[in-house]
């Protein structure tokens, strides 16, 4: 089943996604738009409205069917969360990820939990503090990308790989293993975060076009 991550997450378009994934039964191929894998969080009306469905479309994953992220353009923030939250990333010669959060007075506390499942914590805290980009090939070398790419072969033949194995044991182990109370804590985090005038401040002064860091 290939599902579309929304361009930019907000509280409507992530219950819909987390919905899609929940009704899933086979394996879930998560796939961008044109423009973009996904850009994270959308700074338009109430951004902290998105973080409980956010955790809801995480946990879909985490328990679900076996799942795949391909990435094939811009991953940023809350997006490389949900590539880092499949069983298996892919990324092509396009992609590119980044944390920006810390641009905005965030940093990445609901994603953090699964980023260091696959990456150094001394990395994702690089990743965090400067804010750098990645593209298919460093992601590759720090963990984030468990293989490169260039079209969705390789998410569907690891769909076939898995057919073998029991549906209910494999969502049984990705629940003992995930750590959702981790990221449920982490979302608390940033919903307060969000709700910080300085944080309000810098994603109205992007909102109009400057750049709140500068």
């Amino acid at each position: 089943m290939v599902v579309t991550v929304p361009k930019t997450l907000d509280a409507a378009s992530l219950v819909g996604f987390a919905e899609r994934l929940e009704a899933s039964e086979k394996h879930v191929v998560l796939v961008g738009g044109d423009e973009a894998f996904c850009l994270g969080l959308s700074l338009e009306g109430e951004p902290g409205d998105a973080v409980g469905p956010f955790v809801r479309a995480v946990r879909a994953l985490r328990t679900g069917p076996p799942s795949v992220a391909f990435v094939d353009g811009v991953a940023r923030g809350a997006g490389v969360g949900l590539a880092a939250a499949c069983d298996l990333v892919v990324a092509s010669a396009r992609a590119d990820f980044a944390l920006t959060e810390a641009w905005f007075g965030l940093w990445p506390a609901a994603i953090h939990p699964l980023l260091v499942e696959r990456m150094r914590p001394a990395a994702v805290r690089r990743g965090v503090i400067t804010g750098q980009s990645w593209d298919a090939q460093a992601a590759l070398e720090l963990g984030l990308v468990d293989e490169r790419a260039e079209s969705l072969a390789a998410a569907e033949a690891f769909g076939v790989a898995s057919r073998r194995a029991s549906g209910e044991a494999i969502r049984a182990y990705k629940a003992a293993t995930a750590p959702l109370d981790e990221v449920a804590a982490g979302a608390k985090v940033t919903a307060e975060r969000l709700r910080d005038p300085e944080v309000r401040r810098r994603i109205a002064a992007f909102a109009e076009g400057f750049a709140p860091w500068a």
